[in-house]
């Protein structure tokens, strides 16, 4: 899922600039209202709202021919320490990153 940033004040995503801070925020302009915000772009827990969390890789597939599954990329999420059940922490209770049966093959 793209992240989708828009402007709070006229709902525009095309008229947007970005300007890296010291601290790891952005600065936000929207050229069409002249209105700016910053926006802090690290993952948080929805939530405890904290920062202490890990990667859960998650491979994205396709068939590629008949039944046969390519990776096609990795699409990273993101687990709390706090929150998440112990089980949850290790690649959702797995040994591997790939699932043990995928809709669709035999």
């Amino acid at each position: 899922m793209a992240l989708e940033i828009v402007c709070a004040n006229c709902d525009s995503d095309d008229h947007l600039s970005g300007e890296p801070l010291d601290d790891g925020q952005i600065r936000l302009t929207c050229a069409a209202c002249r209105i700016e915000w910053i926006r802090d772009p690290r993952p948080r827990c929805p939530k405890c709202g904290g920062e202490d969390l890990y990667h859960i890789p998650q491979v994205i597939l396709e068939k590629s021919r008949g039944t046969q599954m390519s990776i096609q990329g990795i699409h990273i999420e993101y687990g709390c320490h706090d929150c998440d059940p112990p089980e949850v922490k290790v690649r959702g209770g797995r040994t591997t990153h790939l699932p043990d049966r995928l809709g669709g093959s035999q």
